[in-house]
């Protein structure tokens, strides 16, 4: 295992770890830039395969190979391996199920952003096929059918198996705030208040290009997505409604304030 720093000061801060449960194709790499704003870069501990310093300057700008941060391909080996691996570590976030916890000695908080499932899965096949990562012709119906995407969402949440009472019991535990990709301002203006963010200005990143709405799959394909992500269905919408309720929850102030954070943007995005 390598693990590689681009050094930067590190600034004071609480004894929290913010664990980021990062869900393929549900705006994560939009999530994880304005994650990168909040820590300095030698708090963040990034769930990536490693690369070589070497490989990261000749790939990147100055300005962009100093939120490169740093990468384990095993992270759980390294705060194993490592005592007191974690004390100046502030944030974690990567493609990992719910459990990394465990490896940690300081105190620690979740958070995560679902999808709508039937959305989700439609963009993660085309990602993949944009992306050349099959190893083999695979057809649409022959992704939903692989039984490793069935129930994508609750398995993170569950630790890797497809549990929906305990992703339920995990998130009500574990992740004060689990957002929604089609809420994204409102999951990013609640995510700023309750874990004293700063800027949460964002464009969005890795939009999947090439790939039918979810309004030109046939019903056909979306019958079968239904039927092998039940959890994930149930899942987001618990996910949405608990969300929704801190919503409504919110002070007349802070809701002037979330529709002023939405127009801008809206005008940002235009």
């Amino acid at each position: 295992m390598r693990i590689f720093f681009i050094h930067d000061p590190v600034k004071e801060r609480n004894n929290e770890v913010f664990i980021y449960v990062h869900i393929p194709k549900t705006g994560g790499q939009t999530l994880g830039k304005i994650l990168d704003e909040q820590f300095q870069i030698t708090e963040i501990l990034k769930y990536k395969q490693p690369q070589t310093m070497e490989g990261l300057l000749s790939g990147a700008s100055k300005e962009k190979a100093s939120k490169v941060g740093c990468y384990v391909e095993h992270l759980e080996n390294y705060l194993q391996q490592t005592p007191g691996g974690d004390v100046n570590i502030n944030c974690i976030y990567g493609h990992m199920h719910f459990g990394m916890h465990r490896y940690l000695t300081k105190p620690y908080t979740y958070f995560t952003v679902l999808r709508d499932p039937i959305d989700r899965v439609v963009s993660h096949y085309y990602y993949f096929l944009g992306k050349g990562h099959f190893k083999k012709e695979t057809t649409f119906e022959e992704f939903i059918t692989t039984p490793k995407f069935f129930n994508f969402q609750t398995r993170y949440l569950a630790g890797g198996v497809p549990d929906l009472e305990a992703a339920k019991a995990n998130m009500d535990s574990n992740f004060p705030i689990v957002g929604i990709t089609e809420m994204f301002d409102e999951t990013l203006f609640l995510m700023k208040k309750h874990f004293c963010w700063h800027n949460i200005v964002y464009t969005k990143k890795n939009v999947t290009a090439k790939r039918p709405s979810k309004e030109q799959i046939s019903q056909e394909m979306m019958d079968l997505i239904v039927q092998h992500n039940e959890m994930d269905i149930q899942l987001y919408q618990y996910a949405r409604n608990a969300l929704e309720e801190k919503i409504k929850a919110l002070d007349p102030k802070s809701m002037e304030e979330l529709q002023a954070y939405k127009q801008q943007q809206q005008q940002n995005s235009i």
